[in-house]
């Protein structure tokens, strides 16, 4: 097992000269076998010291404390500077909201990265990398979460992760070693036990090589992984405009595999809090048909202009203002609108385009007003059939951030005239039309 780990080192470039390598000693017989490999094989590996760090979860009592004695004197033992900590994860698991095996883990990688270490090396093996592929397959993951357990993430390395628990067992009887049990793992409270206890257990009655097995499948997948990870680094890096714009256009037109990894990283990018699937379909959905999408702790994406946009959508209140009995200009917020009235002989020197573009004044339904838009708006634009204002502008791709400036001329029996659609098709001006309004917008 020895040259097994000192294969996985130096294949995943785990060790530099010089190194000072934090070894997370539980106790247990991974860590045990893990601290005495790294000592017996220190100049060989080039490192320059190793620490022992044991972390007390204020969790299992009197078999804790077991624990922190056992790993102190296994340190004192083999020589090895020993650092420990004590948490209390339960109380700090209550405050965040975070279950017992999420809060400890938070507190044992917090912990570790003020040591001062240049690496830190876990203990995690291949069934436990098993047991991680098999867990993120029941939560839905995607394609990097069932690439498992990284050889390598920033500071830490995981020098076991090719051998399997028999392996260590194994290794530890061949030296004599001794190591303690957390009886946490012998029950089936925890899921990640239950995957132990019960499922791999079943994956190796159907095939014995399961190991090699799992294996092989992993391999595959991070060789799948890396090709749609480097693909998309490259479509985020020509599709961002700045911080918080991407051009959708570019992300568009990637592969959905593609695509959906340049969104989880956009996302991550963003601060996005839990980067899951629901969220990662919201935002894709948006980036093509336009619209937005809230993905939790306070985090809002939206499409202007055919950018993917984060941050506050800048809106203009909604305004109404009565239009007064021939009244020629009405300002707005968002601009003047100017009002013409035009009679018979004046349109018989109009063309086409414009006549299509006037309200016929005898079909106006009692007293006008202009306005921004409401939820729920409908109308039927000349020689079109009725739709929301919503599908409109959508089918139109017109920018979010426009919508709200657009302005509305209303009767008191609806819309008879939008700034980007036109006319209704109830007031358009006809042959025997004998008075018309044309009405246009000035400024912004």
């Amino acid at each position: 097992m020895t040259n097994k780990v000192i294969k996985t080192v130096k294949e995943h470039s785990m060790i530099s000269k010089g190194d000072t390598v934090g070894v997370g000693l539980s106790g247990g017989a991974d860590s045990v076998a893990l601290l005495h490999i790294l000592v017996n094989n220190k100049e060989k590996l080039g490192i320059s010291k190793i620490k022992g760090i044991h972390i007390h979860h204020g969790i299992r009592g009197d078999e804790a404390d077991r624990d922190l004695n056992f790993s102190k004197n296994f340190c004192e033992k083999l020589g090895v500077e020993f650092v420990y900590y004590y948490a209390d994860v339960p109380a700090e698991a209550q405050k965040t909201g975070e279950s017992i095996e999420e809060c400890a883990r938070r507190i044992r990688y917090d912990l570790f990265s003020k040591l001062g270490c240049t690496k830190i090396a876990t203990a995690h093996n291949l069934n436990d990398n098993m047991e991680t592929v098999i867990f993120n397959m029941t939560r839905g993951t995607s394609v990097s979460g069932l690439c498992g357990i990284p050889y390598v993430r920033d500071i830490y390395i995981r020098p076991l992760l090719d051998c399997t628990r028999n392996e260590i067992e194994e290794y530890l009887k061949e030296n004599a070693l001794e190591f303690v049990t957390d009886s946490t793992n012998l029950c089936d409270d925890y899921t990640r036990n239950k995957i132990r206890h019960n499922i791999i257990p079943q994956l190796f009655s159907i095939n014995p090589s399961f190991d090699s097995a799992f294996s092989n499948c992993v391999e595959s997948v991070k060789l799948a992984n890396d090709y749609i990870m480097q693909s998309a680094t490259k479509v985020l890096e020509s599709a961002r405009n700045n911080e918080n714009e991407y051009n959708c256009k570019q992300i568009n037109n990637c592969h959905n595999a593609v695509k959906n990894q340049v969104v989880s990283l956009i996302l991550k990018e963003q601060g996005v809090p839990d980067i899951t699937k629901k969220y990662i379909d919201a935002v894709s959905y948006i980036i093509k048909n336009g619209g937005k999408a809230s993905l939790g702790g306070n985090v809002t994406a939206y499409v202007d202009c055919e950018k993917l946009c984060f941050g506050e959508q800048k809106t203009v209140e909604h305004f109404e203002i009565k239009v007064k009995n021939d009244e020629k200009t009405v300002k707005t917020p968002v601009g003047t609108v100017v009002l013409d009235c035009l009679f018979k002989e004046d349109l018989q020197n109009l063309n086409r385009f414009d006549m299509e573009t006037l309200i016929d004044c005898d079909k106006i339904c009692g007293s006008l007003t202009i306005r921004n838009r409401i939820d729920g708006d409908a109308y039927q634009p000349a020689k079109r059939v009725n739709k929301k204002l919503k599908k409109l502008f959508n089918e139109s791709k017109k920018a979010v951030s426009e919508r709200d400036k657009m302005l509305i001329l209303s009767d008191e029996c609806g819309i008879i005239w939008t700034e980007y659609f036109g006319v209704a098709d109830r007031c358009r001006i006809e042959k025997n039309t004998k008075k018309a309004l044309r009405i246009y917008v000035v400024g912004e």
